[in-house]
């Protein structure tokens, strides 16, 4: 056996679910015992990289112990990548959370596979006019009821591990490790709930409401007095006053910049983003975008008296 020089593709390397740190010492202290009895699998047409054998590899490379390899072909990295996926998922001690995770992406891997040799078939065509018979391998079915079906895993679970790697990919990442259940990461946290009650805005729209309640009557009665009433102490206190709601309409400002960089950084649609975008508020003036939601919104707390 060799020690040839392979190469490792970091988004080939990323298919592969990683092995916890005893699996990992496990694996070394069979290779140096007996040695590596399983080929590294390569990819053919890209001379030397690794499909399967990772760690194998490195463990080899550290060790000095040679090791054999085999080539596979594939049109392209799509196809790669779903043999991968597909290769891994029967072989390893897999959790059922893990197992679902991969099961997930091969769906969508083939998804990704079909699109791909649909785009080399369309400029084939275009090409070559000329109709040829198509004798390409079909696509296995990438529904969620096929892969139910052909992986025996309930569709609940497939469905929750579809869900949370388009909301928490990291999450999403951490349950392919074995670090994290599924149903841990699927499960809200108490400040994830709290930002689904309408009562949690409403409050503290109330707070920022009742702000000035114990003042407005004390405001209204500076704004109303007379030349007559007029002192040097009148003229200081109320400079005073303006520099406090200076401080305030600064610090609410403030607030309303950030609030609205939420807005747009969480909009669900390409036009809730640009609604965001044209919102035109300036110095305490709501602009009609905002006046009109005033009138629509279902939270809104009118100011208090």
């Amino acid at each position: 056996m060799s020690t040839p020089g392979l190469k490792i593709d970091p988004l080939l390397q990323a298919v592969v679910a990683p092995l916890m740190p005893e699996e990992y010492q496990q694996l070394r202290d069979n290779i140096q015992r007996d040695g590596l009895l399983e080929p590294i699998t390569i990819w053919a047409e890209q001379s030397g990289t690794i499909l399967d054998g990772h760690n194998r590899y490195a463990i080899c490379q550290e060790l000095g112990i040679g090791f054999r390899t085999k080539a596979l072909s594939f049109l392209g990295i799509e196809a790669a990548k779903l043999w991968i996926l597909e290769h891994q998922v029967g072989r390893r001690n897999l959790t059922d959370d893990q197992r679902a995770i991969i099961w997930n992406d091969i769906r969508e891997q083939r998804a990704a596979v079909s699109r791909a040799a649909a785009v080399v078939k369309a400029r084939d065509a275009k090409a070559n006019p000329a109709p040829v018979d198509d004798t390409s391998s079909p696509t296995k079915p990438r529904t969620i009821a096929a892969v139910v079906a052909e992986s025996k895993i309930p569709e609940r679970t497939l469905r929750k591990a579809q869900k949370l790697k388009k909301t928490n990919p990291d999450l999403y990442e951490r349950v392919r490790s074995g670090t994290v259940t599924l149903r841990e990461a699927s499960k809200p946290k108490k400040n994830d709930l709290k930002f689904t009650e309408k009562d949690y805005y409403a409050r503290i729209g109330r707070g920022l409401a009742a702000a000035f309640s114990g003042t407005d009557a004390r405001l209204k009665e500076l704004i109303s007095i007379k030349k007559s009433e007029w002192t040097p102490e009148a003229d200081e206190g109320i400079r005073c006053l303006l520099l406090n709601l200076k401080e305030v309409t600064k610090k609410a400002n403030g607030y309303a910049t950030r609030l609205k960089a939420v807005l747009k950084k969480n909009a669900a649609t390409p036009s809730d983003r640009r609604r965001y975008e044209d919102c035109e508020c300036e110095d305490g003036n709501e602009c009609a975008m905002c006046l009109d939601y005033e009138k629509r919104t279902t939270i809104w707390e009118p100011e208090l008296p």
